[in-house]
Order: C-alpha cells, then sequence, then structure tokens
C-alpha cells in the first residue's frame, strides 16, 4: 500500500520556531497545518532543539470543534512502520502475533508478564466455574431485572451508562450460598458502591451469613 504523503515539505527551525515560541502553537495545532501527526511535530521541535512545553498546558481542547486531525486519512509508510517495529523490538517489547496467535497463547504460562507462580486467588477461580456463570445467567434472565435499589432497568439504559452487577446479599465468603440465586440480586454500579460503602449505616442488601448446624 502507498503511502500518503504530505501536501507540505518539513518547516524550517527558525519557521517552526516562531510558530512553536513566538505563536505559542501546540503540536497539534502545527501538525493540523502540515498534515502530519502531532508526535512527528514534537520529534521535529526535540531534534532541533526547541525547548517544549509540558503536555497539557495550552489551553482549550487539543483539536478544536471542527478541526480535522493532521494525519488524518493517512498512513505511515513501510518504512516508518519497519522504525517503529524496530525500535519496539530494540525495547525487549514482543510481536502482538506470532504465527496469527497472539504471543501469549505461543509460550509456556511463567512467560506471562502478570504470571503469580500459578496461584490463582480462590474468587477468580469460583467466578470461572460453570456453577456461577448458570447463576448468573438465571438472575439476568428473571422477568424483573432490574437494579434492586433504584429500579433501573438495564435494557432501557445507554450503551454509555454505568453498567450492572450480580451482587451477593450473604458475603460471597460464606460458601453454601455463593451460587445460591435466591442470595443474587442485579445492582446498577452506583448503588453496588453504595452497598459495599460505609455511607450504607441501614445495610441495605447486606444479611449476616446464617448459622450452619453442626452435627454430632
Amino acid at each position: 500500500m502507498t503511502a500518503t504523503k504530505s501536501t507540505y515539505a518539513r518547516p524550517s527551525r527558525e519557521v517552526l520556531n516562531r510558530m512553536y515560541t513566538t505563536l505559542e502553537l501546540g503540536c497539534p495545532d502545527i501538525a493540523w497545518l502540515y498534515e502530519r501527526d502531532a508526535k512527528t511535530v514534537h520529534y521535529w521541535l526535540r531534534k532541533e532543539g526547541i525547548p517544549t512545553r509540558p503536555r497539557g498546558v495550552n489551553p482549550g481542547p487539543q483539536f478544536k470543534p471542527g478541526q480535522r486531525n493532521g494525519f488524518a486519512g493517512r498512513k505511515h509508510s513501510p518504512e516508518s512502520i519497519a522504525k517503529v517495529r524496530a525500535s519496539t523490538l530494540a525495547d525487549g517489547r514482543v510481536p502482538y502475533l506470532r504465527g496469527g496467535k497472539h504471543w501469549l497463547h505461543t509460550v509456556p504460562p511463567d512467560h506471562n508478564p502478570n504470571w503469580k507462580g500459578g496461584a490463582t486467588p480462590e474468587r477468580q477461580e469460583f467466578y470461572r466455574s460453570d456453577e456461577w456463570k448458570q447463576a448468573v445467567v438465571e438472575v439476568w434472565r428473571r422477568a424483573d431485572a432490574c437494579c434492586e435499589r433504584c429500579s433501573k432497568d438495564w435494557r432501557e439504559v445507554r450503551v454509555t451508562d454505568p453498567t450492572f452487577h450480580v451482587h451477593h446479599i450473604v458475603s460471597f465468603a460464606f460458601q453454601p450460598l455463593r451460587a445460591a440465586v435466591t442470595n443474587l440480586v442485579l445492582l446498577c454500579m452506583p448503588c453496588h458502591y453504595f452497598v459495599h460503602s460505609s455511607a450504607n449505616v441501614l445495610r441495605e442488601l447486606l444479611q449476616d451469613a446464617p448459622q450452619l448446624e453442626v452435627t454430632a
């Protein structure tokens, strides 16, 4: 694929310094003028020895309403892609795909950066079980599957609204009721945070574990 080249040549040091230092344009502003990426402009400044400002000091949003990203519609050239790949490999990073598979699927488990010696916390292990998955399905399939506290209907919320959680009325620590559907309710995220907060002085939707009979 042929890379789309910018219409404008790279500005000289004097022009670059005037725009950035005197006129106080930001990297996104200069990038838009020259149809480049903001990081490319930052690289120009560093290479020319022009002192750069900390990120975020320019007032207003990085891209103003209606302003088009200078790199939009363009692609990196094969040479640029090769240089980026070489630099990431030099930093010790690994290719995302190996033979079409994610690299973590091609190495032993102890090569995973999150490896903790094979010890999986009890809660995480339980949440992967078929017993828990089936219980969650039953909770979501209830006819009145709304937030138990505020009655918000998960079927009527927007994608950007807070998500819903399955909550244990009797604590997860009580093993006999971990996957009991009668001990599980649906809560929206704000209500779930409230239930487990110190503000819940009346202990809404919280119950102590029942006492188990001890047989001789």
